[in-house]
């Protein structure tokens, strides 16, 4: 049978020096999936009753928690909508990811080590992921106009109106306060929850699960890409959870794909707050058209780089312990 041991991530169990505590039994599967759902499904709807009550006491103008920030919204709706998604993002994926992981992989410290969080990245490898992520940008902008392209029931195009609205509200920074709250909120909040949830649980039980890896790192960014609820975006977002589902896998750390999360919507925040100042050329808020050369360059790197990361990894797991 051939050894396939060389194509193992970093920190598989396998090349781990300490063996798993005795008297721990892996749980099953679907067990982890579906009370990952669960915790996700209550603690949403909780946070939900939690911004109604803040928005009756504060005398907020409720079509916030919808999620729609008019046109020319005030400096005060900004922020309530950037508290609104704040508590989202902590209600549904950290606190029910970290839920469920102390629950199935107690105590906290095997918790750490089933996320593969415990040890520092590789600053080589991080260093790569977050360059992997920038080069794919133009080839996930070129994804997005196909996407854009394909008929839509019309309450589908209606939701895409006013989630694109709504960031493009998010997006108007009138103060060095708003791009640091930005970048905590929209950037950071979400590439350490939707990586636990979506790498550090779904993916990696698909991974005990189906056969073959890939299997489960397409199926996995699927699944965080519709979990989205937009669908012109749904191809490009499934690029983008493949590329991050593929440095986890790859390199065994959680803190790369968290990084490259953070950089993918930092720098978008970050370039429209410069464009906002005269300090960057690109309005970001605006369709980018991307011809397919670009895309196609865009492409090249981004397998050239993953066939790098990849040379690395596999030169790290044949080295003796």
């Amino acid at each position: 049978m051939e050894d396939n041991r060389q194509d193992t991530p970093l920190d598989d169990p396998e090349f781990k020096t300490t063996p798993p505590a005795a008297g721990f039994a892996p749980p099953r599967v679907r067990a982890v999936l579906l009370v990952q759902l669960a915790f996700s499904v209550l603690l949403t709807i909780a946070g939900a009753m939690l911004l109604q009550l803040i928005a009756r006491l504060g005398g907020w103008d409720e079509s916030l928690l919808t999620g729609e920030l008019k046109p020319d919204a005030s400096a005060a709706s900004r922020w309530q909508m950037r508290l609104l998604l704040a508590v989202s993002q902590i209600s549904t994926f950290l606190l029910a990811g970290w839920m469920t992981l102390r629950l199935f992989y107690p105590p906290a410290w095997r918790s750490l080590d089933y996320l593969k969080a415990r040890r520092r990245p590789n600053a080589r490898l991080l260093l790569l992921g977050l360059l992997l992520m920038l080069v794919a940008i133009p080839l996930v902008m070129y994804l997005y106009q196909i996407n854009k392209a394909l008929p839509l029931p019309e309450l589908f195009r209606s939701m895409e109106d006013k989630t694109a609205g709504t960031l493009k509200e998010l997006l108007r920074m009138d103060t060095a306060l708003e791009l640091w709250a930005n970048l905590g909120l929209i950037a950071l909040l979400p590439a350490l929850g939707e990586e636990l949830v979506f790498r550090g649980v779904l993916q990696q039980q698909l991974l005990r699960r189906l056969r073959m890896p890939w299997e489960a790192l397409l199926l996995a960014a699927a699944i965080f890409s519709f979990a989205h609820l937009q669908f012109e975006g749904f191809l490009p977002r499934m690029v983008l959870g493949l590329v991050l589902g593929w440095l986890y896998w790859r390199t065994g750390n959680f803190w790369i794909p968290a990084a490259a999360h953070f950089v993918n919507n930092g720098a978008q925040i970050l370039g429209q707050f410069l464009y906002s100042r005269g300090l960057f050329p690109i309005d970001l808020a605006q369709d980018i058209i991307i011809s397919w050369p670009f895309a196609l360059v865009s492409l090249l790197l981004t397998l050239a780089l993953m066939f790098w990361i990849n040379q690395i990894c596999r030169r790290q797991t044949l080295l003796p312990s």
